[in-house]
């Protein structure tokens, strides 16, 4: 795996010795940033960071603030070995980076209490049917998303079931193999339809 743009632009990211953590293979990371930039400036959380491959991107596009959730032991041993070869240290006060060691839930009910409002959301979950629900849940619960922000996730094509009356409508869905992209957008006026236009083709 690489990091495709950026201040980072080519450099390797550690990928996992076994299956049990499935990366997002760089053809899928580099259409999903396609459809996201601008990402210079954003406050983004990666959940199920499993080897902090999205979050690396987005800071190397310039993010301001990055947040990693993810509780596996081997994910969080990966995730610090390689922010720690991008010369990053999330115990840093001062460092963009933070590492939430809970899972999924748990941290977006953290994130709330602490009233954070992020730019863009990113999920990467395991291919389960039904974790596409569930997230969508979770965000309607506990609304993190700024206005105009981005929810992103990659999921099995198996998986496609929606939450009825989720509040931020679907703008773009691509399939790359059994993956689809799915991107949901809480828009201010007239950005649904620019996030429509800026994608297509990608």
């Amino acid at each position: 795996m690489r990091i495709i743009g950026g201040k980072y632009k080519s450099r390797t990211v550690k990928a996992p010795s076994n299956m049990k953590i499935r990366p997002t293979s760089d053809k899928v990371k580099g259409a999903l940033f396609n459809m996201l930039e601008p990402v210079a400036d954003c406050a983004v959380v990666d959940f199920y960071s499993g080897t902090g491959n999205l979050a690396l991107e987005a800071l190397s596009r310039g993010a301001r603030e990055v947040i990693l959730v993810d509780k596996g032991p081997e994910s969080l041993k990966l995730i610090h070995e390689n922010l720690l070869a991008f010369g990053i240290n999330p115990r840093d006060l001062k460092s963009p980076v933070r590492v939430m060691t809970q899972d999924v839930s748990k941290a977006f009910y953290l994130l709330h209490q602490e009233g954070k409002k992020f730019d863009i959301l990113l999920a990467d979950p395991p291919y389960e049917k039904g974790v596409l629900k569930r997230l969508q849940m979770l965000l309607a619960e506990y609304p993190i998303l700024k206005e105009g922000g981005i929810f992103a996730m990659e999921h099995g094509s198996d998986d496609t079931d929606l939450m009825p009356d989720f509040p931020y409508p679907m703008v773009r869905q691509k399939k790359y193999g059994d993956t689809y992209l799915t991107l949901f957008h809480y828009a201010l006026p007239g950005e649904t339809e620019n996030l429509k236009d800026k994608s297509d083709g990608q």
